[in-house]
């Protein structure tokens, strides 16, 4: 399907949470895997990859999803057609099973790549997300100090210290749904080939400006990667 979704300079995640009997989750994860997500690719002008993720942490947090699905977006251009195509302009998909109608949608909003340290793309067999805001106060100046100081200093130490392949920097383009108080400006995301979870601990990390050690952190997430 070309390059992998969070490879490319924009993503689209649609987030799920069902609540049902396994038999039905099970048709629901079977109709994304063998028809929904080529799907989406194949009917978006400039969709170029999808895959499909499942919640490994928090398993009791009602307002992350457990089944992740991303796309990859190749252009700007093409995330702002999409865009356009919404309501009745959306395409025509093919149908699905009733907890593809039913399940809550607790997620759903397109982010721009802003930086990336590591290999340029990879099939992750896990990830793991952050969503954030920088301190409530900061001023642009200090929101510069904050992305300079995510981009350059804490993603290289975490992919480094962590054992990650991939950590890449997104800022919000578009929310469709997010829980209140809605969707956080940042979403720093960390992937690795190898599925396995590594032995707990953190290494030291730097200190970072205001804005950074004041950050308000809304949501730390792991996937591991299902189709």
């Amino acid at each position: 399907m070309g390059r992998q979704p969070l490879s490319c300079p924009f993503f689209f995640a649609v987030g799920l949470r069902p609540v049902a009997e396994e038999a039905e989750v099970r048709a629901l994860v079977d109709f994304y895997d063998t028809v929904h997500l080529a799907e989406v690719v194949r009917l978006n002008e400039g969709f170029v990859s999808a895959a499909r993720y499942e919640l490994t942490e928090p398993l009791d947090d009602d307002s992350v999803p457990s089944l992740l699905a991303v796309y990859g977006i190749g252009s700007e251009d093409a995330a702002r057609r999409f865009l356009d195509r919404q309501g009745e302009r959306r395409p025509v998909y093919t149908p699905g099973p009733p907890l593809f109608y039913s399940a809550p949608v607790v997620w759903r909003m397109v982010w721009e790549s802003a930086g990336s340290t590591g290999v340029d793309d990879l099939m992750p067999g896990k990830m793991a997300m952050i969503g954030m805001d920088p301190a409530a106060d900061a001023t642009e100046a200090e929101i510069a100090e904050f992305d300079d100081f995510y981009t350059r200093t804490h993603l290289p130490e975490i992919v480094s210290g962590l054992g990650y392949d991939r950590g890449t920097r997104f800022l919000l383009w578009h929310e469709f749904t997010h829980p209140e108080p809605g969707c956080p400006r940042y979403n720093a995301v960390y992937e690795a080939e190898d599925p396995n979870p590594r032995p707990p601990g953190v290494p030291p990390l730097s200190s970072g400006p205001r804005a950074w050690e004041e950050r308000q952190v809304r949501w730390r997430v792991k996937y591991r990667r299902a189709a």
